[in-house]
């Protein structure tokens, strides 16, 4: 059943911000209709007033002036609309609101699971739904309709989603997050040609008109790896572990040392998280060095690598990080590299982590997006909330296209500009980003090398 939410909404002033594809939309009035289709909690979906002081960033709404979505009593049935007479030289595609008759309506299909099982997947889903309707609000155009649809946190439940928007005229799909969700999706929406951008990190559900959103661990890869040889390096280790992802890693920097022409000099993995499954593939890592009294003895040596990759997070990071040192100091000088699981405060605040570095997105937008957000909803975005805010923009940008030029809008080799910086799709589906590169000083994640701005010459 659909069911159309009275969000003819009390027009609020945009938010300034980053947009995609070099344009930059200033604040202005208007209406905006998002229609949430299926059984999603109130919860999820109501978007409301913030409490507390003045909003602190300038161009931002006031109180009182952020989008309302009522939820119909589920009790009353929906009334039915009178038959009318179809009008032979009208054409209507899709679902459209009363009033938007008549318009060229932009239908962008948001699939998230709001009644998933995991309580944290349905946190993430009510925030990345706030934060693509912030975006609707900030697009310059009166004609874009969001239809926000409930995946349930299973493959067979994004299908049916899937589906279900393509009933409802859908140009784009944009989500699940799961990767059997997305893979599902894709498959359900492939038939009409429909585009779907998920935002899963698994890049083996890309392809076949699926494109992902997304942060994958071999982006990064690459761009550390790249960094560290035009640095100098030429020799490069790896200590990891044996997880699905550790795996994705290592396969990735080994195929980024052969490019870059490099040695790989040492691999040693473990399994688990547990401090005493790394210490014998670290011992066995540092030693590669000579001991200290064999440097004593004869100082000249060539360093049998230059720099380790650590794809490690957490816990298990601050485990490992100081074992390489612990059992050879002559690996002191060896460069300690990492994956995104590093951009978290606990491990700016690691000593042993000093100097270390790491690929991740530039901070700037989402620094402005995330001071939007608060100053809106009065709470931190989730984790996932910004590549929904893009991923309704990029969205927007490729319904508003013909149907047959959509996948080369998507590719388009400039790529697209937004709160998680510059992104492009590869004719494959999966994501190239432009990545800064941090590192860690004084407890804090300092920028070494700038995120690009544009694709010229960024990969």
């Amino acid at each position: 059943m659909t069911v159309y939410l009275d969000v003819m909404v009390k027009a609020r002033p945009f938010i300034k911000g980053h947009w995609i594809r070099g344009h930059w939309i200033k604040g202005c009035w208007r209406t905006v209709f998002i229609a949430i289709i299926g059984a999603i909690s109130l919860s999820a979906c109501a978007t409301t007033a913030p409490q507390g002081p003045q909003l602190p960033v300038p161009g931002l709404p006031g109180p009182g002036q952020q989008p309302v979505i009522i939820k119909p009593n589920p009790e009353q049935p929906t009334p039915e609309a009178p038959t009318e007479e179809p009008k032979p030289e009208a054409t209507v595609r899709g679902l459209t609101p009363a009033f938007m008759d008549g318009e060229n309506i932009r239908r962008v299909a948001l699939l998230l699971p709001f009644s998933a099982r995991s309580s944290n997947l349905r946190t993430e889903a009510a925030s990345m739904l706030q934060a693509a309707e912030m975006s609707v609000f900030d697009k310059d155009d009166n004609n874009i309709l969001l239809i926000a649809l409930d995946s349930k946190g299973t493959a067979q439940g994004a299908a049916a989603a899937a589906k279900q928007a393509i009933d409802q005229g859908a140009d784009v799909i944009i989500g699940p997050i799961l990767a059997a969700s997305v893979k599902a999706s894709g498959l359900a929406a492939r038939a009409s040609g429909v585009p779907v951008i998920g935002f899963s990190t698994d890049t083996s559900v890309a392809g076949s008109g699926v494109y992902l959103l997304s942060f994958p661990p071999e982006a990064e890869v690459s761009r550390i790896t790249k960094f560290a040889a035009e640095a100098g390096a030429s020799k490069f280790a790896f200590l990891g572990p044996e997880s699905i992802y550790g795996k994705r890693v290592l396969n990735a920097y080994k195929a980024n040392v052969k490019n870059l022409d490099g040695i790989m000099a040492g691999v040693e993995t473990y399994r688990g998280k547990d401090i005493t499954v790394m210490q014998a593939p670290a011992a066995k890592l540092a030693n590669l060095f000579p001991s200290p009294a064999e440097t004593a003895e004869n100082p000249e040596f060539d360093d049998p690598y230059h720099v380790v990759l650590l794809p490690e997070g957490g816990t298990a990071l601050r485990s490992l990080a100081p074992l390489l040192t612990f059992y050879n100091e002559n690996t002191r000088h060896v460069q300690i590299m990492g994956t995104g699981l590093w951009n978290r405060d606990e491990a700016a605040q690691e000593p042993a982590l000093a100097g270390g570095i790491f690929a991740g997105p530039d901070l700037e937008g989402k620094l402005v997006f995330n001071a939007n957000y608060d100053a809106v909803y009065g709470e931190e975005p989730s984790r996932l909330a910004s590549l929904a805010y893009d991923g309704l923009s990029i969205a927007s940008f490729v319904a508003g296209g013909d149907v047959k030029d959509r996948t080369d809008m998507l590719t388009d080799p400039a790529g697209f500009f937004g709160v998680d910086g510059l992104v492009r799709f590869t004719e494959q589906g999966t994501p190239e980003r432009g990545l800064a590169v941090y590192q860690i000083k004084n407890g804090r994640f300092v920028v070494i090398d700038a995120a690009p701005k544009s694709t010229d010459g960024a990969f």
